[in-house]
């Protein structure tokens, strides 16, 4: 639909209206007739005050049109004081005029049917366009032709009106029916019918743009004056009677039909009620009611779609559920506005990734630390698109920032919706429950986190996501900082596998330090590291000799005692199943272990090499959960020899690998990594204020397979961090005390130890793992991981990889 509005005409003091024909014949016109050259175009479904009146194209005097009449092609409608006007067409889109309003609308239809058309508008005063559930996407267009400006609407509702000399265009939020993965509504603003060239865009309801002779203003939050005074343009001061034409009981606003583009009974805005009975809107007065017997009952509350839920309402739909729990799960286009102090400005556009689970067993909302969560990505723009911004904008102390608040506001139980409802708003979003049609619910969340920085500049990152559905348990993902930028696309991942040949590769990496994430989140020490397959002949992830694993130390938030798992990511799945188009896949996916609770393995761009990113949130056998994010990257000479060791296997081991090495049987074996027998491991340590430092690690590490120990005698580990720059220096060296096979993990080559497992004070934990070779088989190599403290504020991690076995005992002293 195309609607040139005249801006003369709208800061003009006429009063006229040409527009879409009424009918006194209710019945007899159908909407998108193509027996006809003048089909009808919809119906009025409210008619209210004491002047509103039509005009037909071969008519020459004004009359009042019945509420319910047809409108056809070329009629002429006016509003004046104390009245307005609603009307709904037949794609089922609703105007609401204001008082003293004048617009022309007309419709047209092409030759081969009446399936397709638009309308030119010409408007003064205001009205309220709200999108039909028939709208054609991008159809609806409003011309304000004194000023080159177009408005084009798509999926949403808007509010177009006239104050002090200028023309405001406020954004109220998307038609309904809304998943969130679908592509958002929005306002688009253009000048000289160059609609490639946008100039302006409203995505958030509550903002607005002023319209006047310097041409299209910035986007900007409505402050309360405003919101009032463009409201108040739709108050009729008409007074509530009965029996007369200008009985209107109800507020305009509010009741503004736009619950009937979706099928519901027009709202109660004139003594003259309709119900629809057919998408053409044709309209037929309400049944008379008989009279009623016996003692009066009152009608049961009926909470209607769209409305908020108030909390009782809550806890009964909760209480109804069979399901434990359910989430909500889009994206959306978002907003970061930056204020040095001089007023906040639009810095950049980007797109939030939300997904907040609803816990009905516990009355919870975002039960769970980072597997609730909301992440702005400015990488990219366009929710619907996810296009890579190459300028993009985003401190990332912001973003840590960010993150803290949302981990402090984890955990929302219902008894604090706001109000007695379903509100729950937190320092990241605000969180609405309501009415769904059909005994469910639907969610709206509007993103609104500020952070001020130390030099006074706040960050104000803003998305608004709106009749989300709640889907069936508690999501897939988890919180990730990666750049959705970076992540290759399905068709950039099978181009890296035409270029590198058909085989498969090896990403491994590690990260040191995890976060609990039930009850009240928690940093604990410990590692986790992982290994996946990345199969480009058969198009697949995972499966293979791909894991993940970890450790942690005892302590009081784990439960007292050391903890440490072993998942293997056994399913391969297609490069086809990545979310967004994206290699995004989630390693729940990957795993038929339920310890693989929720997360994300991005393959990205590493300018040759393999290289991907893993968020990961793991159970254990004791019920904690922990969470880490961290890199992986390309291992070359593995693959099909690095799966991890069974402890059956290494027993057998026992008198065959000292006859691969011709020594005596019992003769102890090492893994040793040094400067002096290849090269070292590294090392880095980060200082309290984020800086890196960076330097190597060495160790020997026993392990005698007739005895069924491992570490013991000489085995050491061994650090080296140094930057003159920064006027740091570590040195360590610390013993490791010798492990039973008996304390592996389910059976398996992987070894967590703790503080108590070494002599010295720095170590937190470690995490071995030993694999299998194609010489000597079993045990071959390792694997080892470590986190360590520098006595004082640095925390540090020690990463050796692929460690020969090597026959002798560690050299003691």
């Amino acid at each position: 639909m195309k609607y040139p509005v005249s801006r003369s005409a709208f800061l003009t003091a006429s009063s006229m209206i040409a527009f879409v024909a009424l009918s006194v014949s209710a019945n007899a016109a159908k909407c998108f007739d193509k027996n006809t050259d003048n089909p009808k175009a919809g119906n009025a479904t409210a008619v209210v005050g004491p002047i509103v009146d039509l005009r037909s194209e071969d008519e020459s005097e004004f009359s009042r049109p019945e509420n319910g009449a047809d409108l056809f092609s070329g009629d002429h409608v006016r509003t004046g004081d104390a009245s307005h006007l609603q009307l709904k067409l037949c794609d089922w889109s609703t105007y609401t005029f204001s008082p003293n309003s004048d617009a022309t609308i007309n419709e047209f239809y092409d030759a081969a049917g009446a399936g397709r058309r638009r309308a030119v508008n010409f408007v003064r005063g205001g009205f309220r366009f709200a999108s039909g559930r028939d709208t054609e996407p991008g159809s609806t267009e409003i011309e304000l032709q004194d000023t080159g400006v177009t408005m084009g609407v798509r999926g949403t509702n808007v509010i177009l009106v006239e104050l002090d000399g200028a023309v405001y265009a406020l954004l109220e939020g998307p038609i309904r029916e809304n998943s969130g993965l679908s592509p958002r509504g929005l306002v688009d603003f253009w000048t000289d019918d160059n609609r490639n060239a946008i100039t302006a865009s409203l995505k958030r309801p509550g903002f607005a743009v002023r319209i006047d002779d310097n041409g299209v203003s910035l986007p900007f939050r409505a402050d309360d004056d405003l919101l009032r005074r463009i409201y108040q343009a739709f108050v009729p001061a008409v007074p509530e009677g009965e029996g007369s034409d200008t009985d209107y009981a109800g507020n305009p606003v509010n009741e503004s039909g736009q619950g009937a583009q979706e099928g519901d009974p027009a709202s109660n805005t004139s003594n003259d009620l309709a119900q629809n009975e057919d998408e053409g809107t044709d309209q037929y007065p309400t049944e008379t009611p008989g009279e009623s017997e016996g003692p009066i009952v009152p009608p049961p509350v009926v909470i209607e779609v769209g409305e908020i839920l108030p909390l009782d309402a809550l806890e009964d739909f909760a209480a109804a559920q069979t399901a434990v729990d359910g989430h909500i799960f889009a994206i959306a286009d978002a907003q970061l506005f930056v204020d040095n102090g001089t007023g906040a400005q639009l810095e950049d556009e980007g797109v939030a990734i939300v997904q907040l689970t609803v816990d009905w067993a516990s009355r919870t909302i975002a039960p769970e630390a980072l597997a609730s969560f909301v992440v702005f990505d400015f990488s990219v723009t366009d929710a619907s698109q996810i296009t890579p911004d190459e300028d993009f904008f985003f401190p990332e102390e912001i973003g840590k920032a960010y993150l803290d608040q949302m981990i402090a506001d984890g955990a929302i139980p219902f008894s604090v919706g706001e109000n007695d409802f379903a509100v729950f708003p937190t320092q990241i979003y605000t969180f609405t429950i309501r009415q769904g049609a059909n005994d469910t619910v639907t969610v709206d969340v509007d993103v609104d986190a500020s952070v001020t920085d130390q030099q006074g500049t706040t960050y104000n990152g803003t998305a608004m996501l709106t009749d989300l559905q709640v889907l069936p348990g508690s999501g897939d993902l988890a919180y990730f900082e990666f750049p959705l930028a970076s992540v290759l696309t399905i068709d950039d991942l099978d181009m890296a596998g035409m270029q590198r040949g058909p085989g498969a590769i090896l990403l491994r990496g590690s990260g040191a330090g995890m976060l609990t994430t039930l009850g009240v989140p928690t940093v604990v020490d410990g590692i986790m590291a992982a290994q996946i397959e990345l199969d480009y002949g058969n198009r697949t992830i995972g499966g293979g000799d791909s894991y993940i694993a970890f450790t942690s130390p005892a302590s009081n938030e784990i439960g007292g005692a050391t903890t440490t798992n072993y998942i293997g990511l056994d399913q391969a799945v297609s490069f086809d199943t990545g979310l967004f188009d994206l290699a995004f896949f989630p390693i729940n996916s990957l795993s038929s272990d339920p310890d693989v609770l929720k997360g994300q393995a991005l393959v990205a761009d590493g300018e040759g090499m393999g290289y991907a990113d893993i968020a990961a949130l793991l159970g254990d056998s004791g019920g904690n959960h922990f969470y880490r994010e961290f890199e992986l990257f390309e291992a070359f000479g593995l693959l099909g020899s690095n799966a991890v060791s069974t402890i059956a296997g290494l027993e057998g081991q026992s008198g065959l690998i000292e006859s691969a090495f011709d020594v005596a049987q019992g003769t102890t074996f090492r893994y040793e990594q040094t400067q002096f027998t290849g090269q070292p491991g590294d090392a880095i340590v980060t200082l309290p204020n984020g800086l890196p430092i960076f330097g190597t690690s060495e160790i020997s590490l026993d392990i005698n397979f007739g005895n069924r120990t491992i570490g013991g005698g000489g085995s050491f580990v061994f650090v080296d961090v140094e930057d003159p720059l920064a006027n740091y220096s570590l040195t360590l060296f610390e013993g490791i005390n010798a492990i039973s096979f008996d304390d592996a993990t389910e059976g398996l080559g992987v070894f967590g130890l703790d503080a108590e497992d070494f002599a010295g004070n720095n170590i937190n934990s470690m995490l071995i793992l030993l694999h299998d070779g194609q010489t000597v088989g079993p045990g071959e190599n390792a694997d080892i991981y470590f986190d360590f403290t520098d006595g004082a504020d640095g925390a540090g991690e020690g990463v050796i990889e692929s460690i020969p076995i090597r026959a002798g005992a560690t050299p003691q002293g």
